[in-house]
């Protein structure tokens, strides 16, 4: 690991008080509170808690920066957690049912089908006890319920 990522950690776990136990990208997360992130989010635990933020994207060709668009947003950071006590359940579902159920939070989705997880791209979507849904498409899925299920589910 090189110097800038070492230190990036180290900081990580003065801020949140522990050591990471485990940590991964997200390429991509959303949640039913509105926010959505294309290019996923740095995902990461700490005692009983996962934790997760985006970074700003500069747009690049090729490793060479590019000008950003004159029209474009301005980069708002979005950090969120929660406690492994606070999982309801976990449920592996379609991406494209996600992003349904982001506009419609109420919308009833299925699991996917093993035709899904071999065919399609496919998300761990995280029911909390408080009714909030966190989507992240994790490369290893087995080890990240692993991770949740340290903690309590």
């Amino acid at each position: 690991m090189d110097d800038d990522a070492q230190k990036f950690i180290e900081e990580l776990e003065t801020r949140r008080g522990g050591k990471l136990s485990w940590r991964t990208y997200a390429t991509w997360y959303a949640t039913t509170k509105g926010v959505f992130r294309e290019f996923g989010v740095f995902l990461y635990k700490v005692n009983d808690s996962f934790f997760f933020e985006d970074f700003e994207r500069q747009p690049a060709l090729f490793g060479l920066s590019l000008r950003p668009r004159k029209g474009r947003k301005p980069f708002v950071k979005y950090e969120d957690s929660f406690a492994c006590t606070g999982v309801e359940s976990v449920r592996t579902i379609c991406r494209s049912d996600a992003l349904k159920m982001i506009r419609q939070p109420t919308r009833p989705v299925r699991d996917a089908s093993w035709f899904d997880k071999a065919f399609r791209q496919v998300v761990e979507m995280v029911l909390l006890k408080d009714g909030t849904v966190h989507f992240f498409e994790v490369m290893d899925r087995k080890e990240f319920r692993r991770r949740l299920n340290d903690g309590s589910v």
